[in-house]
């Protein structure tokens, strides 16, 4: 039975509900397009490979991209919103900081793998007090290779300085499935996330909330302590 030494997590649809937030940003740059707005349940649809595809994604279902379209200056544009909002704590999922701490509190090294672009990451988990738990935070733009691709993975591993068969990841999609399968990781999925069919994803483990998160990593054969 391997020493649990390193736990990996993703950011949006794992740590925190970012749904809503990227919605109202989504929308205002979408109304400033003469666009209509788009439903929660669209942009969580949408969600999972980082903010660029995500517009590209927003404009596609809202009729195209705009004329002159720059996707540089339409990132710009959607990272203003984004950064002008105010992080709401409710965001955070239940019992996601608690478990975090008592992971920490363990001596399990712990990191965040998103695709999420890094300095969006770091700012956001800063306001929301939940950097202090991590030792290291990858976002998409960090390495060379993002989820799902395996690289993105195991290079958060080496930056933790554990050994991979001591290390698991947590998502809840499956870019995240795919590149810990890849990296040699199980993989445990919360179905509180934005993954759709969960069965379908090919997760080690599925769990509802991070109350099972414990019981999930001791099933798969982890111990701590």
């Amino acid at each position: 039975m391997p020493q649990l030494q390193g736990l990996i997590f993703d950011l949006d649809g794992t740590l925190i509900d970012s749904a809503p937030d990227m919605r109202q940003a989504l929308n205002a740059m979408l109304k400033e397009n003469g666009r209509q707005g788009l439903g929660l349940e669209e942009v969580k649809s949408m969600v999972g490979d980082g903010m660029m595809p995500l517009i590209d994604r927003a404009y596609a279902a809202t009729g195209g991209p705009p004329p002159a379209y720059n996707s540089y200056g339409s990132f710009q544009t959607f990272i203003g919103h984004y950064r002008a909002l105010k992080p709401d704590p409710s965001q955070i999922y239940p019992k996601v900081r608690e478990t975090l701490e008592m992971y920490r509190t363990a001596g399990i090294r712990l990191g965040v793998c998103t695709n999420k672009q890094e300095a969006a990451t770091i700012k956001l988990m800063d306001d929301l007090d939940l950097k202090k738990y991590f030792a290291f935070i990858a976002g998409g733009d960090t390495f060379t290779v993002h989820k799902p691709h395996p690289g993105h993975v195991t290079g958060v591993i080496e930056r933790l300085g554990v050994p991979l068969a001591n290390c698991a990841m947590v998502g809840d999609g499956v870019n995240d499935v795919s590149a810990a399968r890849g990296a040699g990781v199980p993989c445990v999925v919360v179905m509180h996330g934005y993954g759709g069919d969960f069965d379908a994803l090919g997760a080690d483990k599925l769990i509802k909330g991070f109350e099972e998160l414990p019981g999930a990593l001791e099933e798969l054969g982890f111990k701590i302590g």
